[in-house]
């Protein structure tokens, strides 16, 4: 029996794995951290979310409002350098992001006397950013086919109950794949991480109640 559990712990995290048995592809992230799958899955979400919306911008009324030099607006070369500089600029932000997420995640662990790598926290982030990518490709194919060009997701309560600052960024806070990621997190942190359950569930809370009064300021 234990022999068994070992060899199926021996196997790599599968992504489809994360959303049926999380605790069980989290312990085989612990054992053998997966990078280059889910950084590659990431990247081709966000890039096709991204590229949806992008297609759908006003770039002739981006640089009106931006203040561009007036012979830039409406110069179609002008507004195809700013969709590549939006697309670029997007996967640049993307992975910056993925990597700071790890750093903080890390540091959460440390603080909180688990043992773990900044590999393996970079592994997780990737899995995890993964089901946060889906908010950002909904957005995108909303904004293609309605032609309507939103900031915000279409998966937060503020898309659905209209509001005014601040509770817009409390409302922009409550997404549903935002939720879901942090649940995984609080796992990930028990069984990635070696934190304890009560550690896990605290780190992840704190990390949401931030992310939280970012999006309030933000609004």
């Amino acid at each position: 029996m234990e022999t068994k559990l070992e060899k199926g712990l021996d196997k790599k995290p599968s992504i489809l794995g994360l959303f049926l048995k999380p605790g069980v592809h989290f312990e085989r992230m612990n054992k053998k951290p997966s990078i280059w799958l889910p950084f590659i899955i990431v990247l081709v979400i966000n890039l096709v979310g991204v590229t949806l919306a992008s297609l759908k911008i006003d770039y002739e009324e981006l640089m009106k409002t931006t203040n561009f030099p007036k012979e830039y607006i409406g110069n179609p070369d002008a507004e195809r350098a700013l969709f590549i500089l939006q697309i670029i600029g997007s996967i640049i932000a993307c992975i910056l992001l993925i990597l700071a997420a790890s750093l903080i995640y890390w540091l959460c662990v440390k603080i909180s006397g688990g043992t773990t790598t900044f590999s393996k926290m970079f592994s997780m982030s990737l899995f995890i950013s993964i089901v946060a990518s889906f908010a950002t490709l909904i957005r995108g194919i909303y904004i293609y086919f309605s032609g309507q060009y939103i900031a915000s997701n279409v998966t937060t309560l503020a898309s659905l109950i209209p509001s005014k600052p601040p509770l817009t960024g409390i409302l922009n806070s409550v997404e549903l794949f935002s939720i879901l990621s942090f649940f995984l997190l609080a796992i990930g942190f028990e069984k990635v991480g070696g934190m304890s359950k009560k550690s896990a569930w605290i780190s992840t809370v704190v990390l949401f109640m931030l992310l939280a009064l970012s999006s309030i300021r933000g609004a």
